[in-house]
């Protein structure tokens, strides 16, 4: 039995960037494309988008020369390699400036799915914002979409509570614009989103470079 490639982790990170090109080539209806069209728009080098392709285990997928790739189906097998579907339910809790910037732009949809609803505090906010729906945090267990995993965080109060109650709701993943301390079970992932750090590890790289 072959060996099975060991992934490393930064061709599992440019996956998802892979996969979103591609959702957008494939919505304007290109079936095929090359390496050399991925890399002008993804800004990798086409020799590395076709190593890291090379670990996906579909074979139907390998490019063919004076062709290049089907589309479609390295969209599935980014997809099943990622464990992302198109349909993917995302909720957000906490539509205040924050989390209605991140519902207008809501631009995600080529990669995991979209956002299927939301969640805040404040009654007045109960509604519909750019098309989706915006219900009461009260009603969260009620109201709850079926099979849903993923959740975006922006509020800053009863942030423990209510991570609380979407875990017991099903929810494996949390995006964190909170900045306050939370903890999750086993078997929930959480991506913690901070500008503050972002902004010190980018002066860091611009200090290194400078000493370069």
């Amino acid at each position: 039995m072959a060996e099975k490639k060991k992934i490393s982790r930064a061709t599992m990170a440019r996956f998802p960037i892979y996969l979103k090109a591609l959702r957008a080539m494939g919505h304007i209806g290109k079936d095929n494309f090359l390496s050399s069209e991925l890399a002008e728009v993804t800004h990798i080098q086409d020799t590395t988008i076709r190593r890291d392709f090379g670990f996906l285990p579909q074979k139907e997928t390998l490019g063919k020369r004076g062709y290049g790739y089907d589309t479609n189906h390295m969209i599935e097998a980014l997809s099943e390699m990622l464990g992302l579907g198109l349909d993917e339910s995302i909720i957000l809790i906490g539509v205040g400036n924050l989390g209605s910037a991140i519902l207008k732009y809501n631009r995600w949809k080529y990669t995991v799915g979209k956002i299927v609803c939301a969640y805040d505090a404040n009654p007045d906010k109960v509604g519909s914002v750019y098309g989706i729906d915006i219900y009461n945090i009260d009603d969260l267990e009620t109201s709850f979409p079926d099979k849903c995993k993923i959740a975006i965080l922006c509020i800053s109060d009863d942030v423990q509570e209510t991570v609380n109650r979407l875990v017991k709701l099903g929810v494996k993943g949390i995006v964190d614009f909170t900045h306050n301390h939370f903890v999750v079970p086993k078997g929930v992932e959480v991506q913690s989103v901070d500008v503050v750090v972002a902004i010190q590890e980018l002066e860091l790289k611009m200090k290194a470079n400078e000493e370069e």
